[in-house]
């Protein structure tokens, strides 16, 4: 779909082909691949914020708990795509390295003009198996939009609390029914184990269009 060709109706149909026809995690891989070239200008015309829903969430979190994620730490972006979301970290000050997770090499390519990104592992976030990305690493983990139904569904919730140091957080904003779904079942559980403190929960409206949104914080114990 050459650029010039990206309007209103043919952004409603990327979103709506997303939601009806991407079944898993190759469908998703696989079609986040083929429109990567036009995925900014698609986000723009679905006036997706989420990006800066989940920064603002962060900022929230940090004036109420009186807890700050420093700034000059390390983070991981889960499903990197094309840096709007690193961008959106930089925004709010983040000067630290952050490295990617990102499966679709197209998607990486059109981030890396944006220089955000430090390393960058080629990896889905999956249910049933842990990336190559290094356990206790990271201060911050944070995800826009990719939990949902389809790849990276609630057990990945599991991995991404791997990936950060013990008092590090992970940072989540996805579609309200997904959190009111599995997501809040398994931060629950998480917490039971030990493993988390749910720390912050907040819904943000309008993601896009009219739709809801979570954005949940996790700090690891």
């Amino acid at each position: 779909m050459p650029s010039n060709e990206i309007n209103q109706e043919s952004a409603n149909k990327w979103l709506t082909d997303l939601w009806w026809q991407v079944k898993g995690a190759e469908d998703e891989r696989e079609y986040y691949s083929n429109t990567a070239v036009n995925y900014e200008e698609i986000s723009a015309n679905l006036g997706w914020r989420a990006p800066q829903l989940c920064m603002q969430g962060i900022t929230n979190y940090e004036r109420r708990s009186g807890i700050t994620i420093p700034r000059d730490g390390r983070a991981i972006d889960i499903g990197a795509g094309t840096g709007l979301s690193g961008q959106a970290l930089r925004d709010i000050g983040f000067t630290g390295q952050i490295d990617a997770l990102e499966p679709t090499e197209n998607m990486f390519v059109q981030a890396q003009p944006k220089n955000i990104f430090t390393l960058w592992y080629h990896e889905l976030l999956l249910e049933d198996k842990e990336t190559s990305v290094p356990s206790n690493t990271y201060d911050l983990a944070y995800s826009v939009g990719v939990f949902s139904d389809r790849s990276a569904k609630s057990g990945g919730l599991r991995d991404s609390v791997r990936m950060v140091k013990p008092g590090g957080h992970v940072a989540v904003i996805c579609v309200k029914r997904h959190w009111d779904g599995d997501l809040d079942i398994m931060a629950q559980k998480l917490q039971e184990e030990g493993k988390v403190e749910i720390k912050h929960v907040e819904v943000f409206e309008k993601y896009f269009y009219h739709t809801n949104s979570v954005s949940f914080i996790l700090q690891k114990q």
